[in-house]
């Protein structure tokens, strides 16, 4: 994951060491504060070693654990008051052991409870030495004034080092927030392909993971680390921003004519229909061979604005009905369909004309400017560059750049697999419907022997089944293919 989130408990962790062999000690715990949007503030069980039992982190029941600050628990009120404290534990006198001691079978004896205090003076925890080790007697000492002299020499730093690491935290938190955020403002202008951004990220993510794991292909010697892995991650994500900057009505073009232009055609042939019928009146003429061709011309415009592929036969006739039309009793006539429309009808395939479909590839660039504008942190300086390339092609036939493939990095080339996969086959598109699985996958190895995509990543990924990994929204495919084996190269 991220820097702060893999730091944090080693960090800790290193601290809490240092204490004990500094008091000599057994064990010891730390808890940070923690504050929440809606509620009090927290201190949360975050770290603990305790030598005789090897303990070396906080075990699995008990990282929930969570206390207030108040006087109803030691390290409560070590947070409250900002104060030492030296406890000995007897049970003669009556006084008993934390709670935790139960769920470990281990018996304090004493604990030295101890704020973690900045030299601004801000609170970030509290340390917890416990059972104070005998120096070569029989005895069981309890912590001391000295103790704690040798505490407060190294806490204010060891304070300082935590709250920095806190701090990174949050501030990678609040990243995944506005990484979240945008995605989210895309989706919302782009509904038809919700969850996509997020579909590709995860696919992506596993085959890095998938090329970290192999370790006898061509690619045995690339290795990506969780830093590395944290900025694919985020590139995925927001291959797509730029979308933003692209106009509603392209972006959510679902057939070849906008519906305006659609309800255009049709009230131009119940026009028609009416000027027709108006003549066989005054005519006394049966005229249905006119009527019958409107109807037809309707027929064609309906089918033809579909996005499949269009046959050449339908082409051809689109261009003949351009010059169908009717003369109204006035003299004025009326067209079946414009030139525009027959230009629009006559895309070969898909929805979009050359130019909206230029407009729709513009996406990449403006995303790439709107994460140039992103201070990203340390290690994730190529998000930018990964998100930028995502539609360039092995052979220099991609956009925006059209660059070959020694100058796309590695991770645009597995997320433009991914990406493509991804599109074949969901489910949520409007103009198209889901490719099979396998057809999609031959799709990928058509791609790799065009020349398209890299199939050292294409072997990866059949090899690794990354089709199978369950995604953001969709459940992973059962019963739909056997035995892929074929190396995409």
């Amino acid at each position: 994951m991220s820097n702060g989130t893999n730091t944090l408990p080693k960090l800790l962790n290193t601290i809490l060491n240092s204490f004990i062999e500094l008091c000599a000690c057994d064990g010891g715990s730390i808890y940070t504060v923690r504050k929440h949007a809606h509620g009090p503030d927290s201190l949360v069980f975050e770290s603990m070693v305790t030598k005789s039992i090897r303990i070396q982190q906080v075990p699995e029941h008990l990282r929930n654990l969570a206390f207030k600050f108040d006087d109803t628990s030691l390290v409560g009120k070590t947070a409250t008051l900002r104060q030492v404290f030296k406890v000995a534990f007897r049970d003669e006198n009556g006084k008993t052991s934390p709670r935790v001691d139960g769920l470990l079978n281990y018996k304090t004896r004493n604990i030295m409870s101890a704020p973690l205090v900045t030299p601004r003076g801000d609170l970030v925890g509290v340390v917890q030495l416990l059972n104070k080790n005998p120096y070569g007697t029989n005895a069981e000492p309890d912590f001391d004034d000295r103790d704690e002299r040798l505490f407060s020499i190294v806490a204010a730093q060891a304070a300082l080092a935590i709250e920095n690491s806190l701090l990174m935290e949050e501030q990678e938190r609040l990243l995944e927030g506005f990484v979240n955020a945008f995605v989210t403002a895309v989706e919302s202008r782009d509904p038809v392909t919700s969850g996509h951004s997020h579909r590709v990220s995860d696919y992506t993510v596993a085959l890095t993971d998938a090329v970290n794991r192999d370790r006898t292909g061509p690619l045995k010697d690339l290795t990506f680390n969780d830093t590395q892995i944290r900025e694919i991650r985020f590139a995925a994500m927001l291959h797509d921003i730029g979308k933003i900057s692209v106009r509603e009505a392209v972006l959510m073009k679902e057939k070849k004519l906008m519906p305006f232009e659609l309800d255009m055609i049709r009230m131009r042939m119940k026009l028609m229909r009416a000027e027709v019928k108006l003549h066989e009146q005054i005519s006394g003429k049966s005229l249905q061979s006119q009527l019958d061709k409107i109807d037809l011309v309707w027929k064609i415009v309906t089918e033809a604005n579909e996005p499949s592929v269009l046959p050449m036969a339908v082409n051809t006739l689109l261009q003949e009905l351009q010059q169908f039309q009717v003369e109204a009793l006035d003299g004025e006539v009326i067209k079946a369909i414009t030139h525009e429309e027959g230009f629009k009808l006559s895309i070969q395939k898909g929805s979009l004309t050359a130019g909206e479909r230029r407009e729709i590839e513009t996406h990449v660039q403006h995303t790439f400017e709107i994460l140039k504008m992103v201070p990203w942190s340390k290690g994730l300086e190529k998000v930018p560059e990964i998100a930028h390339y995502h539609h360039e092609k092995m052979d220099g036939t991609g956009y925006p750049c059209a660059i070959a493939e020694s100058q796309i990095p590695v991770q645009s080339r597995m997320m433009a697999i991914c990406d493509i996969y991804d599109a074949l086959t969901a489910d949520d598109r409007p103009y198209k419907k889901a490719v099979p699985v396998g057809k999609a996958l031959d799709i990928l190895g058509y791609e790799v022997k065009a020349g398209k995509l890299d199939g050292r990543l294409l072997d990866v990924f059949l090899a690794a089944k990354i089709y199978e990994v369950p995604v953001y929204g969709k459940l992973k495919p059962t019963g739909f293919l056997t035995g892929v084996t074929k190396k995409a190269a």
